[in-house]
């Protein structure tokens, strides 16, 4: 079996309506049913950026312009958008007012979906489905232990850039990871993109 072809690359929403005490069975939810009709595959289906090891960020590094900003507004932006290309989208101090669509961090503590789901619960979701999906492929048995932060990119859905820290084997040290995984608004599952060891200045 090819291993990104594999029942691993998506979880079902449904588990945003779950109780919390669920938010830690996020690997066990299987993906749904593939004979709903084309409408239904339409949904389940990637989208060419969610492609498994795919960063979009790579081969895109960010050179300010050569002429000086006009005004305050520029230079934030400028600056922002520096700094979110430099970490490849894991960290970014805040979103300038004046940009809308931009990446930005996550309350962790915060509500993010239902009334009784913090933005912290829901992304130990998603990074449990990109952990599952690294695993299958590259054979490992990585276990989530905690989130560190979050920045999201709200924009016809959410797109979670998760740094977090886990376990490579039962007994071992804490290591810092990267995932990044996304649900579009009109997909019906979270679709795993990456996970990796974090890098360095990241």
């Amino acid at each position: 079996m090819d291993p990104k072809s594999s029942d691993v690359d998506t979880v079902e929403p449904e588990v945003m309506d779950a109780d919390l005490s669920l938010k830690r069975k996020a690997e066990t939810i299987e993906p749904a049913d593939s004979d709903e009709g084309c409408e239904e595959e339409e949904r389940n289906s990637e989208s060419d950026d969610q492609v498994w090891g795919f960063d979009s960020f790579e081969g895109s590094d960010y050179e300010s312009p050569d002429e000086p900003p006009e005004d305050d507004e520029e230079l934030e932006s400028r600056r922002y958008t520096r700094y979110y290309h430099e970490s490849k989208g894991f960290k970014v101090d805040k979103l300038p007012k004046h940009v809308c669509y931009g990446i930005r961090p996550l309350d962790l503590d915060a509500p993010f979906f239902k009334p009784n789901m913090t933005g912290r619960d829901y992304m130990e979701i998603m990074a449990n489905v990109a952990i599952d999906k690294y695993n299958q492929v590259e054979n490992k048995t990585l276990k989530l232990d905690h989130i560190v932060r979050v920045t999201v990119q709200l924009s016809y859905g959410y797109k979670a850039y998760i740094t977090f820290m886990a376990k490579e084997s039962p007994h071992g040290e804490l290591v810092e990871y990267q995932a990044k995984a996304e649900r579009k608004a009109w997909q019906r599952n979270i679709h795993p993109i990456f996970c990796r060891p974090a890098r360095s200045g990241a």
